[in-house]
């Protein structure tokens, strides 16, 4: 008699052990996000800038470069690499600087975030300006805003935005005359909502 009831609350401790444990991974399960349902967004990214200043510096055929150039701004291209919270991120800028516009001068144009495996890729509207003159040296600081506008792969149906403050350094001539080359440090910061696959 005594066995059995011995018997009886182990399987009774164990059960409860087990229906605690299973409770446990009930609410420890990450969850995953759903469409429209923001999560925070943050990276850093590290560019070089190609600064074409004539419009013999464009690349044949590059029409956003030849209307950038024509309204007297400068076309920006740059490329680099970037650590974010949904992972290492290649960057493309293509921008169009006017430094007539605002006190410091206006950036306007594109951002795509490119995932290593080539198919996943994030393109947000650019919007930008500089803080301020810069210093003697030639570095300044510069800020603005995102917009996610389309998104590929595993990024497709994204929507997000985020704010960005970078600074700049000083150029040298570039590969032909026409041009510059520089480097700019970025940090953004946003939040981003991802279709669940």
């Amino acid at each position: 008699m005594l066995r059995n009831l011995v018997c009886k609350r182990n399987v009774i401790s164990i059960s409860l052990v087990l229906l605690a444990l299973a409770a446990l991974t009930v609410v420890l399960k990450p969850r995953s996000t759903k469409a429209n349902e923001e999560a925070p967004f943050k990276g850093t990214l590290t560019v070089e800038a190609e600064v074409i200043t004539a419009i013999g510096g464009c690349a044949p055929g590059d029409v956003n470069c030849t209307a950038c150039l024509g309204n007297s701004s400068f076309y920006i291209e740059a490329q680099g690499v970037g650590e974010t919270s949904l992972g290492t991120m290649f960057g493309e800028i293509l921008k169009c600087f006017n430094p007539t516009a605002g006190p410091f001068g206006t950036y306007t144009g594109t951002l795509t975030t490119t995932a290593p495996n080539g198919k996943d890729s994030l393109t947000w509207a650019y919007s930008g300006q500089n803080d301020n003159a810069g210093d003697a040296y030639g570095f300044g600081p510069f800020s603005g805003v995102l917009k996610v506008t389309g998104g590929a792969g595993k990024f497709a149906g994204a929507q997000g935005s985020a704010s960005f403050t970078a600074a700049g350094g000083p150029t040298s001539p570039g590969p032909t005359a026409n041009t510059q080359v520089g480097m700019a440090f970025y940090s953004v910061q946003g939040n981003l909502a991802l279709r669940d696959n």
